[in-house]
């Protein structure tokens, strides 16, 4: 069960990481150009998306692995709450209301402003929680 937790959180950051990217480049890219944006734009934007959502995917993956020897701090817990619920949290927000919404030309700002950032926040403070309830649950095992 934990290599299919380790992989779906390895996949969803490198899909979200890989759309973010993707869009905030071009976008950026695209505005010195008034109507028609060349194609070396979306090629570039591409190329470096992927780039960067694998080395993501590749960190989430080794950091999310089961290693016997060390044992899981805080900031591990936080860390991967954190990037675990934001990453959904941006990708619901994002993809949810071009399904539902599909003629609001503001629809991904959802996920981008409110649901990535808030899922962020949230998934810490899980994180934190469960954290605190695994040591205290190892404290009492071991009185």
């Amino acid at each position: 069960m934990h290599k299919i937790k380790q992989l779906l959180f390895s996949f969803l950051t490198f899909v979200a990481s890989f759309y973010f990217l993707f869009w905030i480049l071009s976008g950026m890219l695209s505005i010195p150009f008034s109507s028609d944006s060349p194609n070396w734009i979306f090629v570039f934007s591409g190329i470096v998306s992927f780039l960067f959502a694998g080395y993501l995917a590749f960190t989430v993956w080794k950091k999310t692995g089961a290693n016997k020897n060390t044992k899981a701090t805080l900031s591990n817990y936080i860390v991967t709450g954190a990037l675990g619920l934001g990453v959904f949290g941006f990708l619901i927000g994002f993809i949810g209301p071009m399904i539902f919404t599909p003629d609001s030309a503001q629809g991904p700002l959802l996920g981008i402003l409110f649901t990535g950032p808030g899922g962020i926040a949230l998934g810490a403070i899980g994180g934190a929680i469960v954290w605190e309830i695994k040591r205290r649950k190892e404290i009492k095992m071991n009185q």
